[in-house]
């Protein structure tokens, strides 16, 4: 059973779409290899290099599709962040705490779904092109993994609201659970 079945109760729901600057360039290639495809086709009868040129632009425009946006939903039992058919789902059970923090790039050495180590902790980041604010999620297996936000505040609070009801102490307050999420992160 995945997280929306259940519980539909969103906590916090935002795509986050990659730069124009980024979109665009990619478009606009994809949409010259679809015109060249047809024009190597009809005008010029080179079917092999008409056919492949055109699936080079649905390629492109499959990913573009897939990748210009990273959909970020949290629920009261988890969290997920995709990217088309690929990315993170968390339980609440699994999430410590989470923060907003400007994505360091040496961590996971570029965009989109990678993995990688951030400060000794092994972990993914789901991170569009050119956007450098964020959260980190610390989990109770030991990861680091960092999602993209362009309300980097409002999905760490999400998060932890999250975590809080979930397995942490339940007299603690949300100004308690925040100072526990920052002394966990101070490690």
């Amino acid at each position: 059973m995945n997280i929306e079945e259940r519980d539909s109760t969103i906590l916090h729901k935002e795509d986050v779409h990659a730069q124009r600057r980024f979109v665009i360039p990619i478009a606009l290639i994809a949409a010259a290899c679809m015109i060249g495809g047809v024009w190597l086709l009809v005008g010029a009868a080179q079917t092999g290099d008409g056919i492949g040129l055109m699936v080079a632009g649905v390629l492109q425009c499959a990913i573009l599709r897939w990748f210009a946006v990273l959909r970020v939903r949290v629920q009261r039992h988890g969290m997920r962040a995709r990217f088309g058919p690929w990315g993170l789902s968390l339980d609440t059970e699994e999430i410590e705490a989470a923060r907003a923090e400007e994505y360091r790039w040496g961590s996971y050495y570029g965009w989109g779904l990678r993995w990688g180590i951030d400060e000794g902790w092994p972990g993914r980041a789901m991170s569009v092109p050119f956007l450098r604010t964020g959260v980190i999620i610390e989990t109770r297996q030991g990861n680091r993994h960092y999602v993209n936000s362009r309300r980097p505040e409002e999905l760490a609070a999400a998060l932890n609201r999250m975590a809080q009801s979930s397995g942490g102490s339940s007299g603690e307050s949300a100004a308690g659970s925040a100072d526990a999420a920052s002394a966990r992160f101070a490690r």
